[in-house]
């Protein structure tokens, strides 16, 4: 474990001590604003500030892929990533912190990849096993684990602020689990706000915390008619990139043989759906109308329940991005290229 004295005489970020008293690093990001962001016209905060109906003035982000130690979950430099993890065991590792650790959730990914794309800033990672695979001279010391890269070793491009801060392989290296989206049986499902965050917080596959989306936004019990759903426009078939937003399942797979596949800035809605709701782009799940939104491939099967994971791996090359996700995988999946983030925000702001 990095001496805490260490960490921070180096890092520019926040440094936060679990309840073992020990560190990790956070880059903060105060409050924002979805006008701000190029979201809508409502003067109203970005979601991932809102927990327990409470705004929040500022999050803490991980400025480092999480590795585990003695069952806790730590964002620190120069450390192999945990893998091999799936989706729960990603939650619980966070949890066990302590109170406002958390599993990074999609509504902090949005705000993130939002404040990207209003920057028109694309950061590169290891996308070419421990390179990128843009410039072959930016390269990450290689883990004992292959491909992967220590943490936060790479480039200063693949940090968020593209100079070394904010948080380190946002894109590539490992794929990265997230909490408070799925689908369902191909239906948009959402944990409300950034509710997702609070520890504790029941996201198993019957938690009547989940939420399906109408097009107006509003969220409303799962199986609702008129919800929001990613559906195939015609029969469903390997890496196709014909499906879009809509409103109906018309065309449901029957197993796993398939799936959709298609450049997130491609994303359409079905020509009957009038209005993509403003929670989507937030969450980065649908893209802005801009021609500086997130790059990456996103993925999906409208079969069963699948948990969502973003910003691609090592051996992605240019479908890696900001914008990269999936839903094409059940909870219970775990790979030597999937890890996590661990968030925290100071319960003290919600009192």
């Amino acid at each position: 474990m990095s001496n805490y004295e260490d960490l921070k005489a180096q890092a520019k970020q926040k440094i936060i001590l679990n309840d073992k008293g020990l560190p990790l690093v956070f880059e903060e990001y105060a409050l924002r604003y979805m006008d701000d962001l190029g979201i809508g016209s409502a003067h109203v905060p970005h979601p991932a500030f809102k927990i327990n109906d409470k705004i929040l003035p500022k999050i803490y982000l991980p400025a480092y892929i999480s590795t585990v130690k003695g069952g806790r979950a730590y964002s620190l430099p120069n450390q192999e990533p945990a893998v091999n993890v799936n989706f729960d065991q990603a939650k619980q590792y966070c949890e066990n912190n302590g109170a406002g650790f958390h599993l990074m959730t999609a509504a902090e990914w949005g705000l993130v990849h939002n404040l990207l794309t209003a920057a028109d800033m694309h950061p590169r990672g290891n996308t070419a096993q421990g390179k990128s695979h843009v410039h072959a001279y930016e390269r990450g010391v290689m883990s004992a684990g292959g491909n992967r890269t220590l943490t936060g070793t790479g480039d200063k491009s693949w940090s968020t602020d593209m100079q070394g801060g904010g948080i380190n392989d946002f894109v590539g290296n490992v794929n990265k689990w997230l909490g408070g989206f799925r689908l369902y049986n191909g239906e948009l499902q959402v944990i409300a706000d950034n509710n997702a965050a609070i520890t504790g917080t029941d996201q198993s596959a019957n938690s009547a915390a989940w939420k399906a989306i109408l097009p107006d936004g509003s969220l409303v019990a799962p199986g609702t008619a008129g919800t929001l759903k990613f559906d195939y426009s015609g029969t469903p078939s390997t890496a196709t990139p014909n499906f879009y937003l809509s409103t109906t399942i018309e065309h449901a797979q029957e197993n796993d043989n398939t799936y959709g596949q298609i450049d997130f800035a491609s994303m359409k809605a079905k020509v009957t759906l009038a209005h993509v709701p403003d929670i989507l782009k937030a969450l980065a799940i649908y893209p802005m109308a801009t021609s500086t939104t997130g790059h990456g491939l996103f993925w999906f099967r409208n079969n069963g329940e699948r948990l969502l994971y973003r910003g691609g791996y090592y051996g992605r090359g240019g479908s890696a991005g900001e914008a990269y996700g999936s839903l094409s995988y059940p909870r219970s999946y775990a790979n030597g290229d999937l890890g996590f983030f661990c968030a925290y925000y100071d319960p003290e702001d919600l009192k």
